[in-house]
């Protein structure tokens, strides 16, 4: 690779990289460049010297032409993807890639899969999605480049048109797994996420290349025929279609030229004319001047929405998938939909459809709160002999979930469409109606919503609430939807005040309890105080942390403070456990039997009378054994208490063990709340309640053990005295 040969070579090998992929030009083109850079440093070394510099220099000299020709061939890599996709309109092109709803691509992230960019990670879009979900079929489809570096993002190839849609569809639904999606046969394939294919089309419109919209930049296509995606793009046929022409504007008439001279008269034909009429001369029809046509106006046209269609669509949970399509609207605005009286009345309607990836009843309730008690329930029970209507639920539990007067069952066009893998359901809820939560037609309204196991009513397999702020259909349609489950973008939040809260009041509070019923069982002087303090503090610190992220959450959802019970014992731990640590601090030390305080004895941890008063033990006769407050120290002489440190005792452990209590059940309440709002149909709290009951079960049975046997020994030890 040395001197004019090179430039042969690389002219070949840049003809090579530019039929490569952008990724492997660079590569291959980076390994040329370094093969001669190592090399040239590196001369033989049975060369004499004189012939080696000789030998450098010329390869010096080489490298120096290779770089710049990789150089060079880089660049053109670099560049060439743009020009090796130009096309022009009425080219027949072919496109080989994952298929996509424009839906998907103008929201950012996959409908059926949130947290999964739809440019990133397209091989994750299910069937169910492309296929089943009314918004992005109603949208449109394209076709993905894949990225020309690994990890990189897709780019739209193109992008069809409404017939080419159609074909898309099709050829989709007859490769896709039966139990997929709706219109899935599974008779060609066996799909159920990332589908892939081949299509042909002719360039209707080449695109923006400047633009920064994924969609605006990629050509759009008059589809011709679509093709498996092991058949790919490399040996397509083209049908025999001819480029779109534009007609040719008709030519104004060419302007007649004034002259002083007389116009002469037309010469009329021997042959019979037409009976003339004294006073109106008879014209020829090339005689009458052709009318000059007045350029048509221009009238821009707004893209029509139709109000009787779904505009929005929201992904209440994904695994099983749970969406609800909706459309919300209001007479007297400008909106193309057909109201009855009734819808009139109550100020509009919400039409929706809510589906469900599974098998099993469905529903969907208002809430102000975003919980179970007094919410007003759509169910829809595929078995039940009303299969669509309202629910009033009580309480947590089946029996409370209870339907509603025949009066108020004012559902309208209700249906439910099941499969072997699918359910769906259809209503239309009136906006305003007596006794009901309104719904707000351009606000914000929480739902609760539920899918079950079965058909009939029974526990649910998942459930959850969402906040959806609405707006309401014009014919200019609708802004997109960006639903907050009360979880959502605060996810993170709840998330870290569970794990807190369950470390505080499921470990630390628990440890504390448990060193001071427990203290025999540790050695050393004083150990067991410092156990009990140290838990103590740092179940503190946690309360007042996890407190902190509980009411930021709540303040960025807009979720009402302290609106239930869970949030109401939380408040009142917080204060009690600030209280509590005031009350430590400020506890009254025990006076000896001599009557000096022991404060300063022992280092002031006030850890154990039985230990404080080791030396005067023998000269101790107990006549009452003091039961009263601690029971593991059911062997401890009777000491000389204050009043104050009485009162402080019974307060102190008071106040822990209601705080143990009350922590105990938020822990429960807490881990319900959190898989509701998250659809997570398990809630852990076995767990909770198995760890929590072993280690205080540990510490009653204890305590028994150790009032039973050691009251037994004091007595028999005084006795014998």
């Amino acid at each position: 690779f040395s001197g004019v040969p090179a430039i042969g070579i690389f002219i070949a090998w840049a003809t090579f990289l530019l039929h490569l992929p952008r990724f492997y030009r660079i590569v291959l083109s980076t390994i040329v460049l370094a093969a001669p850079l190592a090399g040239s440093s590196f001369p033989t070394t049975n060369q004499p010297k004189m012939t080696r510099t000789a030998h450098t220099s010329a390869s010096s000299s080489s490298s120096a032409l290779l770089v710049v020709l990789v150089s060079m061939v880089t660049l053109l890599s670099a560049v060439s993807p743009v020009s090796a996709q130009t096309v022009s309109e009425g080219d027949c092109i072919c496109r080989e890639g994952i298929i996509m709803d424009r839906f998907c691509i103008d929201r950012g992230t996959l409908l059926d899969n949130s947290r999964v960019q739809t440019l990133v990670g397209p091989e994750q879009h299910s069937m169910h999605c492309l296929l089943d979900v009314s918004l992005c079929v109603n949208s449109g489809f394209t076709v993905l480049g894949d990225p020309e570096v690994a990890g990189g993002k897709y780019t739209v190839a193109a992008q069809f048109d409404g017939d080419g849609n159609d074909l898309v569809f099709d050829f989709a639904a007859k490769r896709g797994r039966s139990s997929s999606c709706n219109d899935c046969t599974g008779e060609l394939g066996d799909f159920t996420r990332g589908f892939r294919a081949a299509v042909v089309g002719i360039v209707e419109d080449v695109g923006n290349p400047n633009s920064s919209d994924p969609l605006d930049r990629a050509p759009s296509i008059k589809v011709t025929s679509v093709m498996d995606s092991s058949d790919g793009c490399a040996s397509f046929t083209c049908p025999t279609v001819d480029p779109p022409t534009l007609a040719a504007p008709t030519p104004p008439p060419s302007p007649v030229p004034t002259t002083n001279k007389p116009t002469p008269r037309p010469t009329v034909s021997p042959t019979p004319g037409p009976t003339v009429t004294p006073g109106n001369p008879t014209r020829t029809p090339t005689d009458k001047p052709t009318p000059v046509p007045s350029p048509a106006p221009t009238i821009l046209t707004e893209k029509v929405v139709n109000c009787n269609e779904f505009q929005s669509v929201v992904t209440l949970n994904e695994s099983p998938l749970v969406t609800l399509e909706f459309v919300v609207n209001v007479p007297d605005t400008n909106s193309n939909y057909e109201f009855t009286d009734e819808e009139v009345a109550a100020g509009g309607v919400m039409s929706a459809l809510l589906s469900y990836d599974g098998v099993g009843y469905v529903s969907l309730a208002t809430s102000t709160d975003g919980f179970m008690p007094n919410a007003e329930a759509i169910m829809c029970l595929p078995d039940d002999e009303v299969p669509v209507s309202k629910y009033f639920l009580g309480e947590r539990s089946q029996a409370a979930v209870v339907p509603v007067d025949d009066s108020a069952q004012t559902l309208l066009n209700t249906e439910i469409i099941q499969t072997e893998r699918k359910t769906k359901c259809l209503f239309r809820k009136l906006l305003n109606e007596d006794g009901e939560i309104p719904i707000d037609p351009n606000g914000s309204n929480t739902f609760i919503w539920a899918i079950g196991g079965s058909n009939t009513l029974s526990y649910h397999r998942a459930r959850g609430s969402v906040t959806i702020p609405f707006e309401q259909c014009t014919l200019q349609g609708v802004s997109e939807v960006m639903a907050l489950t009360q979880g959502g973008t605060y996810d993170a939040y709840w998330k870290a005040h569970g794990i807190i809260m369950g470390l505080a009041w499921g470990f630390f509070a628990p440890v504390a309890i448990v060193s001071a019923i427990c203290r025999r069982l540790i050695p050393g002087e004083g150990v067991w105080f410092q156990i009990h303090r140290a838990a103590n503090t740092l179940c503190c610190i946690l309360t007042i942390a996890g407190f902190g992220l509980a009411v930021a959450a709540y303040n960025g959802t807009g979720i009402p403070h302290f609106s239930g019970s869970h949030q109401r014992v939380g408040l009142t731990i917080f204060v009690v456990v600030l209280l509590q640590v005031i009350n430590g601090m400020l506890r009254p030390h025990i006076d000896s039997p001599n009557g000096d305080a022991l404060k300063g004895t022992h280092k002031d941890t006030d850890s154990d009378e039985e230990e404080a008063f080791s030396d005067e033990r023998k000269s101790i006769t107990a006549s009452i054994v003091n039961f009263s407050l601690r029971r593991s120290r059911a062997h401890t002489p009777k000491t000389d208490k204050t009043a104050s440190r009485f009162a402080w005792e019974v307060v102190h452990r008071s106040a822990g063990l209601a705080l143990l209590g009350m922590g105990l059940y938020n822990g429960y309440t807490g881990l319900m709340i959190y898989a509701m709002r998250t659809g997570n149909a398990t809630d852990y709290t076995n767990v909770w309640w198995g760890w929590t009951g072993a280690i205080l079960g540990f510490a009653l049975l204890y305590s028994a053990y150790d009032r039973c046997v050691a009251k037994k020994s004091f007595l028999r030890a005084t006795s014998s005295m």
